[in-house]
């Protein structure tokens, strides 16, 4: 009986603080139907290949947003990539009334989500790629301390010490990484009626030990991105570039893109390559023109274009660049009811490598 009163009285303690909260739970189940046809696929060998793919897609969740107080929120989310759980967000913040502090993982301040593109890209399953790699801005979601004042936020953000040809390195010569400081990244947003435009930008260095001395590889970007509604039209955008972008944000240029399952390190993601003797900074630009109409309530179109390059900073490199192109119409059939038919493509230019794809993304949000 003891043992059940101190149980009952454990249960009590642990409810309150829940109870004290207001959660709203909410989750969005999204399903891809698509038929791709690859020209050298990356993920089979470079050969060609057709395919029907039937996925949930990875940015399937559940979650809720909490709120204690007028001070003190936070919010959780879980998604299914490649079918596992995995944590989205895991965030706290706290209004201290000059500004807000916000702790966890969450997305950073590199994104300009300006594009609605749905495909599931085949091999990743990541979900509605949203032209995250092929022109839009789009840092993840990371863990970082992010400080927010007004319509100005800054965050130190986890940083990521990668390289091209890094795995078979690490593997073959022991030679390994060495970061000092987070990645510090900013935005800064401006709001008009119908429109409104954000900055950002971010920095972030780390350094590879190698044969007895360290070679610092330095990362910056700084973009621009903007929206603008013209009745029942609406034209989003950004461009943006920098060097060493990949250890930020998304971009990927050729079917090069990795050394070795499970390990992205090739040199399509915007990587500095270290040849042994030295590191070889990757300068990149990526832009991104989106479109859209609402031809009525329920029934939207949208099309989006994106073009991203890289070029090694060194005499007598070739720029390696990717175009995207995708139109897609969204249709209600009820409150939280969807269906997204789209059609696009990916050119990876230089490599011969390409996606041609059509089909549709099927969505409950509830």
């Amino acid at each position: 009986m003891k043992k059940l009163m101190v149980v009952a009285v454990a249960l009590v303690f642990m409810a309150g603080p829940a109870m004290a909260a207001d959660w709203n739970f909410y989750g969005s189940a999204r399903i891809s139907t698509f038929y791709t046809d690859f020209e050298q696929n990356p993920f089979k060998g470079g050969v060609d290949s057709e395919e029907y793919e039937q996925n949930l897609h990875g940015n399937a969740r559940i979650g809720a947003n909490v709120t204690v107080n007028d001070a003190l929120t936070g919010r959780f989310e879980y998604g299914a990539q490649g079918g596992n759980v995995n944590t989205r967000i895991l965030w706290g913040e706290w209004n201290f009334g000059a500004g807000s502090l916000g702790v966890g993982k969450h997305y950073t301040p590199l994104l300009f989500p300006y594009s609605n593109q749905v495909y599931n890209i085949a091999g990743f399953n990541k979900g509605d790629i949203n032209m995250s790699a092929f022109g839009m801005l789009y840092g993840s979601r990371k863990n970082m301390v992010r400080l927010t004042f007004g319509d100005f936020e800054i965050a130190a953000v986890e940083p990521k010490n990668v390289y091209t040809n890094q795995t078979f390195l690490q593997n073959n010569f022991g030679w390994s990484t060495e970061t000092k400081f987070p990645s510090i990244q900013a935005k800064y947003g401006i709001d008009g009626n119908k429109w409104h435009l954000r900055f950002a930008g971010g920095y972030q260095t780390f350094d590879i030990k190698a044969n007895n001395r360290d070679y610092e590889v330095d990362s910056w970007i700084v973009g621009i991105g903007g929206r603008l509604d013209v009745g029942a039209a609406y034209f989003k955008g950004n461009v943006w570039g920098g060097q060493n972008v990949g250890t930020m944000a998304d971009i990927l240029v050729n079917n090069a893109i990795s050394s070795g399952p499970p390990n992205l390190d090739g040199d399509g993601w915007g990587y500095a390559v270290f040849d042994g003797t030295q590191v070889i900074d990757k300068d990149a630009m990526a832009v991104l023109l989106v479109a859209g109409y609402k031809i009525r309530e329920g029934l939207y179109l949208e099309a989006g274009y994106g073009y991203v390059e890289t070029e090694l900073d060194t005499p007598g490199s070739v720029t390696d660049d990717a175009d995207s192109f995708y139109i897609q119409s969204t249709i209600f059939l009820a409150p939280g009811v969807f269906l997204t038919p789209e059609i696009g493509m990916h050119d990876l230019n230089q490599n011969n490598a390409k996606v041609n794809y059509y089909g549709i993304k099927w969505q409950i949000n509830f």
